[in-house]
């Protein structure tokens, strides 16, 4: 008999009504494919999966035939998600379940844990097992339970099977609802004393199911944070495996003490920054462990915390994740490396370099000294989607520094191949890369100019029908970064490219906020200290659709948009008093100007009194009297700076407003005042 007639007839023998030979035949199944995923794949082709699951669906299959088919489910789980799916898919979970039930057979309960941490080791599975984690729950608890109140709790075994409930809890966390569901059993006061075992494998088990169990929920983070035992807090003692001499267990710790410090449930920031930051920089340079859950678990921590950056920075890890690109790079031609990790590898550290280098001057300019821009340019040409779009993100992060940009970034060479993404590449990277272009083209920047020669207006112009909404908005960003102190050979490019009706469809309340925020600042940078911007506004709309859009404008509930549009109506109203006599002759949108005057928003507040000082600023022809001073009050009764007298009163009022509303009422006559 050939080694491929084998599979068929174990596989016949299955149907048999004879024990022995269904035994026999699951056996050497079972032999076959364990450790051999060629084996696991032939198999799984022959259709074992639907008939493994039958006979442990039966009420009547014999114990031994169930041990060893269960075996078989566990070895199959470990193949692939898509095989783990697959046996999902067949019911073998509900048997797997049903098998822990007590008065079952000792070892056939052991196995079907072990098969239920394999099934469980993807995402897609975890969330499967929905309607089993009610029932598993206290049968995981009541395991650890009775190796806490039994003497056989320093035998090997019994901390093994306690060291398996914990992993199965950790897996059943992966919603919130699940956290709850765990955490309300008490669960935290039961695993904390499992900390300060001897036993390494449980200790990590039992960090791991903190980590899951306090992953992005603030309230089980906060509560973990008070657990005591003995005279220590969870905290404390979590701290004190951070220092531990396995680094399997450093990382662990590590990853609990980042949920509770993003969840600001850490109130000793030493720990964090003394303690966690340093061992996980450390363990960048550990072989024993996984550098890319290292590294994502850096970023993590770092994320929009600026003391935390700069204690990454303090403890070397720019530096390190530099080495560690610079490894990667030398392997890009090697044989027997792992390429497809080495992406991942690579992504990640530019996003954690990215999350370091986000908020703190010296951890940029660290970075810069570091040769960081080198790498960033030629990962923009990498061929994986994943690192050009963390490439982007870092270099976002990295131009938000004005020395950068003015000195390093322009001999860099970085411009082109951003630019190259920004016109044509997948859907993240464009995202990426136009939002990185947004800090390249303010008036400081010195490449403006060669972005200018590149054509980047046209490239940004075609952006605007993307179909994705943060291409769009970021455009129109770039756009009005490029209008910010233009010359009026830009401004007039934008206008007549982009067109003055597009920029009005834009603004207007069909559209999504984060667009109309940009359109609506593109139009305050097009009138902004100019006569060309306001008189091209008035010809293309006319005055009716100019004023109908600055009302919408101006009612939008969207704080960024009405700021946008007070200084718009301020620019227009300083322009000159025939454009300034349109506001005022408009009582919905005069109105509204003056009734942000009173917005609890400081922002706000000072656009629209910048407004009103530009409308009373004009004065009647020949005369010093203000023109517009007196309309305010003759035409709509408001006394305007009585109104601004009453908000002086406030002793709330921030320094910023009260000063611009002193200078707004040097603009009104003393008769007005009074």
């Amino acid at each position: 008999m050939t080694s491929t007639q084998q599979p068929g007839q174990f596989l016949q023998q299955l149907q048999s009504a004879d024990p022995v030979e269904v035994y026999n035949a699951l056996r050497a199944i079972k032999n076959a494919i364990i450790g051999s995923s060629s084996k696991k794949s032939m198999y799984c082709r022959l259709q074992i999966i639907p008939q493994v699951s039958t006979l442990l669906a039966m009420e009547d299959t014999d114990v031994q035939i169930r041990i060893q088919a269960t075996t078989i489910v566990s070895s199959l789980a470990h193949k692939s998600e898509e095989v783990a799916q697959q046996l999902s898919e067949s019911g073998v979970m509900d048997a797997l379940i049903a098998q822990l039930m007590p008065g079952t057979d000792v070892v056939l309960i052991e196995t079907s844990e072990r098969a239920l941490n394999a099934l469980l080791s993807y995402v897609s599975t975890r969330i499967s097992v929905e309607k089993h984690t009610t029932t598993m729950v206290p049968y995981l608890l009541s395991i650890i339970t009775e190796a806490r109140e039994s003497p056989r709790i320093f035998e090997m075994r019994m901390h093994a099977r306690v060291e398996l409930a914990v992993l199965l809890l950790e897996k059943l966390c992966v919603t919130e609802a699940r956290q709850f569901i765990v955490a309300n059993t008490g669960v935290m006061d039961m695993l904390v004393p499992l900390l300060q075992r001897s036993y390494p494998r449980l200790q990590m088990a039992t960090l791991r199911a903190f980590a899951a169990l306090s992953y992005e929920n603030m309230e089980i983070s906060r509560a973990l944070a008070t657990v005591m035992h003995g005279e220590q807090t969870f905290v404390q003692i979590v701290a004190e495996l951070a220092r531990s001499q396995a680094a399997e267990i450093r990382l662990h710790a590590c990853l609990c003490l980042s949920n509770l410090s993003r969840m600001r449930a850490v109130s000793d920031s030493r720990i964090i920054q003394g303690v966690a930051v340093p061992a996980l920089t450390r363990l960048l340079r550990n072989a024993e462990v996984e550098r890319l859950q290292v590294i994502e678990a850096l970023g993590y921590m770092c994320h929009e915390d600026a003391e935390i950056q700069m204690a990454a920075k303090n403890a070397g890890a720019i530096s390190d994740l530099l080495a560690i690109l610079a490894d990667i790079e030398s392997q890009a031609d090697a044989d027997f490396v792992d390429h497809s990790h080495n992406v991942k590898v690579a992504k990640a550290t530019l996003l954690t370099l990215g999350t370091i280098v986000s908020a703190g001057e010296e951890c940029r300019l660290a970075a810069v000294e570091g040769h960081v821009l080198a790498y960033l340019v030629r990962a923009m040409g990498h061929s994986n989607d994943g690192v050009k779009a963390a490439a982007c993100l870092c270099t976002q992060y990295i131009v938000r520094s004005v020395p950068i940009c003015r000195t390093n970034v322009p001999e860099s060479g970085l411009l082109k191949p951003l630019l190259s993404l920004v016109r044509g590449s997948a859907i993240e990277v464009q995202i990426k890369a136009t939002a990185a272009l947004i800090n390249l083209l303010p008036d400081f920047s010195p490449l403006r100019t060669e972005a200018l020669k590149e054509g980047v207006i046209d490239a940004l112009v075609k952006l605007l029908d993307s179909d994705h909404v943060m291409i769009r908005r970021n455009a129109l960003w770039c756009m009005r970064n490029l209008l910010v102190k233009p010359d009026d050979d830009i401004r007039r490019q934008i206008v007549d490219r982009v067109g003055i009706e597009r920029l009005r469809a834009l603004a207007l309340p069909d559209k999504e906020v984060m667009i109309r925020e940009q359109a609506s600042g593109l139009l305050q940078n097009i009138t902004a200290d100019n006569d060309m911007g306001t008189r091209v506004l008035f010809e293309h709309l006319g005055a009716d659709k100019v004023l109908e859009l600055l009302y919408e404008l101006l009612a939008c509930t969207e704080t960024p948009v009405n700021v946008h549009a007070l200084y718009l109506a301020n620019n227009i109203a300083i322009r000159s008093p025939d454009y300034c006599k349109h506001i005022v002759d408009n009582k919905d949108v005069f109105l509204k100007i003056v009734d942000h005057i009173r917005s609890t928003n400081s922002e706000v507040a000072i656009g629209a009194l910048w407004c009103i000082s530009s409308i009373a600023s004009h004065k009647n022809d020949g005369q010093d009297s203000m023109r517009f001073s007196h309309e305010m009050y003759d035409r709509y009764g408001l006394n305007v700076p009585q109104i601004l007298e009453s908000l002086l009163e406030d002793r709330g009022l921030c320094l910023s407003v009260r000063d611009r509303i002193k200078s707004c009422l040097d603009y009104f006559d003393p008769d007005i005042k009074t």
